[in-house]
């Protein structure tokens, strides 16, 4: 198994913005810049140990990147609930979630998530092939969950 850490290291990461610099001028946006470099360390942490699945503190540092409206968080949080879903949710609980999550990324900015948006209404819509993405290691596997439910 690859080390998360070592990946993390050598991996860009779209939403890795130290500087806190998304949504810049958007007024739900309207936080501090100190609030907004302590949402991406948050965001930084919950990635790490969603990668190393450790995932208590996965859900605890994501949580505190939520808090600030980073769009990663949101993102990184629906692979989290793609990754644990039923054995957390149990039954169709993890798919409604999953959902809430996506259309929650989206609406901060996180592309990804806005162009999956057509499957929250409908799993079957043909939706123009991803050639790139803002969270390759994590939008396929939160493609894959929305097309077909959360199975896990």
């Amino acid at each position: 198994m690859e080390d998360p850490m070592l990946a993390l290291e050598q991996r860009a990461d779209f939403w890795d913005r130290p500087d806190g610099d998304w949504g810049d001028g958007v007024p739900e946006f309207d936080i501090t810049r100190e609030v907004r470099l302590k949402a991406n360390s948050c965001y930084r942490l919950g990635s790490i140990a969603l990668a190393r699945e450790d995932w208590w503190f996965a859900e605890c540092w994501l949580c505190g990147a939520m808090e600030a409206d980073h769009p990663g968080a949101w993102f990184r949080f629906a692979a989290l609930i793609c990754r644990r879903g039923s054995r957390v949710f149990g039954g169709d609980g993890p798919d409604a979630y999953l959902r809430y999550l996506v259309e929650g990324a989206a609406g901060f900015g996180h592309g990804d998530a806005q162009r999956m948006r057509p499957l929250l209404e409908d799993r079957a819509v043909e939706l123009p092939p991803f050639t790139s993405w803002e969270d390759p290691y994590y939008g396929p596997l939160i493609l894959s969950a929305l097309r077909s439910g959360i199975s896990r």
